[in-house]
């Protein structure tokens, strides 16, 4: 909507007209005024002549009254001095001239009626003398007016004040009108800006919608292409365990054929598992068992399967800081990161090359401290594009059956879940370097691996609370568990599980994370609080209960799991159990 701004009165609008009017009323006023004042100075110099005579008729009386020329002559000469008198004459009674004098060729009449009407520059004034009431004689007294060169002074001076008030109102019009344009100016700038601005929150607001409509359509595609990519690896993955299965359901099928066709299953199902793991760790809801690791200690140990795994045809130098380079992350998932690192490194160097692995320390800002673990490649590298959809999930610069485009995807879902990142460098024909970030820990290191060395030993069985909610599953593992020589319970809840546990005495718990009502990480709580020394084991296909909050330090079984992998998890609790004992 459009604001319109407040105008400038009307009665402005008629500026240049009313200045017109206001200097000419004013030079009228001003002529006015000296015309005036003229007319009454002259009356003032009237009165002012009359007044001397007068004063010089007081004076001469008694010299006329006894008829003393002189004193009327000493009378005479005293009004002189005042240089403005042309003419002074005292007369007798008879009209006849007693004493005076005259300047400037002007002097009096002998006699009385022989005087001329005076000029406008002459001002003359007759007064009589009297004595006692009756008229003794007279007094005639000429002056000149006030020169014109005086008037004229005092009038400049005055037309002066009257042009700088004129010129005042003129340069206050003037400027009042220049302010009238400016502000018309700015009224209609402030307009089209006004107009412009709303154009603008429409273009924005446009451009907003086309943007939002563009990520929703780049998400879809996305979404599409992830779909697609795990539509594709399941179904092949599927194809082999459904033809497999069907295969061992055939009659009089041979002994070679059952192992060979169980071993196609068992490899199948363990990449679709390696697939969902991928899928879990790219969208950072992988079940994390972080502890804390001795990275450089961590690429040594990795040396000799890396060297196995890249091939004869790519040297591998290592690059490791000095002093302590410690995280606390997932061991398995480090070095499944790294290890998808340098495949995806090898792959880039067809023909052969250096693989460098170096660590370093690095400030990062408010999180202080990280450990940058970086791998850089001789190989082909990768240009803009390719580095902008390098860590998208599926997209793979490989040959067809060559990759799943899921490796980086990985490393970066469980670098960010870590508290860390993933940046990757890159330059066509140079190189590639990644770099992985994980926070610095400066806790103790674990010395898991030490412990594990305890697996070799007989494995043990028990009394085992199995919780489960899904039937098909729970008859699964119950079968496993048997299998294994444990005596098995089973509790389709947590809360049927708790009551269990109160009444029996069991060995270790294996429960399902993800259960109606209590999960399974609100059990281990509520078991950990009545029964410390009682072991649990969780497990999970997916749960963002872990991915948020973790284990509590608990070990989980990823779905699927193998029987050996039950069967370890199981030794080791029931073994850490005799010990805490």
């Amino acid at each position: 909507m459009r604001r319109r701004l407040t105008t400038i009165p009307g009665g402005l609008s008629n500026a240049p007209g009313a200045i017109v009017a206001v200097v000419t009323l004013l030079l009228l006023s001003g002529i006015g005024i000296i015309i005036q004042n003229e007319a009454a100075y002259r009356d003032f110099q009237v009165q002012e002549t009359r007044v001397q005579a007068e004063i010089l008729a007081a004076n001469v009386t008694a010299a006329l009254d006894f008829g003393d020329a002189q004193a009327a002559q000493e009378a005479v000469d005293a009004i002189r001095v005042n240089r403005q008198v042309r003419a002074v004459g005292i007369y007798d009674l008879g009209g006849a001239l007693v004493a005076g004098y005259g300047r400037d060729g002007t002097d009096p009449p002998r006699q009385l009626t022989q005087l001329q009407p005076s000029r406008q520059a002459v001002l003359t004034a007759r007064v009589p003398v009297q004595s006692s009431g009756e008229r003794i004689g007279s007094v005639l007294l000429v002056s000149d007016a006030e020169p014109v060169s005086r008037r004229l002074n005092r009038y400049m001076v005055m037309g002066l004040l009257v042009v700088m008030a004129a010129l005042v109102i003129i340069v206050l019009g003037i400027g009042q009108n220049a302010l009238r344009r400016a502000n018309r100016k700015l009224e209609e700038r402030a307009n089209t800006l006004v107009a412009t601005n709303a154009e603008l929150k429409v273009q924005i607001t446009e451009r907003t919608r086309a943007e939002d409509q563009l990520r929703q359509s780049q998400k879809l595609q996305a979404l599409g292409q992830l779909t697609g990519g795990i539509a594709h690896d399941f179904n092949n993955l599927l194809t082999v365990i459904q033809g497999s299965a069907d295969m061992l359901r055939r009659p009089g099928l041979d002994e070679a054929k059952r192992i060979r066709f169980a071993d196609a299953v068992v490899q199948a199902s363990s990449r679709a598992a390696a697939l969902t793991g991928q899928l879990l760790a790219f969208a950072r809801r992988q079940p994390l068992q972080p502890e804390v690791i001795d990275v450089n200690a961590l690429i040594q140990g990795m040396t000799d399967l890396l060297d196995r795994t890249l091939g004869e045809r790519i040297a591998i130098a290592t690059d490791l800081t000095a002093g302590r380079c410690a995280v606390e992350a997932d061991r398995a998932q480090l070095e499944s990161a790294l290890l998808n690192i340098a495949v995806n490194a090898r792959d880039a160097m067809p023909d052969g090359g250096t693989l460098t692995i170096g660590t370093a320390l690095r400030e990062e800002g408010a999180d202080g401290n990280m450990v940058a673990i970086f791998v850089t490649d001789s190989g082909f590298g990768m240009d803009a594009e390719t580095l902008g959809r390098a860590i998208e999930p599926f997209f793979t610069t490989k040959s067809m059956g060559k990759g799943t485009g899921l490796g980086l995807s990985q490393v970066y879902g469980f670098a960010t879940q870590s508290g860390g990142d993933v940046r990757i460098s890159s330059t066509p024909g140079v190189g590639t370097t990644v770099t992985l970030l994980l926070p610095f820990s400066g806790d103790a290191l674990d010395h898991r691996d030490e412990a594990r060395v305890g697996r070799l030993q007989p494995r043990r069985t028990g009394r085992i609370l199995l919780a489960e909610d899904n039937e098909e599953v729970g008859e699964f593992a119950q079968t496993l568990l048997s299998e294994l020589g444990h005596e098995v319970r089973w509790a389709r809840t947590g809360e049927e599980a708790l009551e269990l546990a109160a009444r029996e005495p069991f060995d270790a718990v294996f429960s399902d994370v993800v259960m109606p009502g209590m999960s399974g990480l609100e059990l281990a709580e509520v078991l950990a609080a009545q029964q410390p020394q009682l072991p649990v084991i969780l497990t999970t296909g997916y749960s963002d209960e872990i991915a948020e909050t973790g284990t509590g330090g608990r070990p989980v079984i990823l779905k699927p799991y193998r029987l050996e992998t039950l069967s370890s998890a199981l030794d080791q609790a029931l073994r850490d159990r005799q010990e805490r004992s």
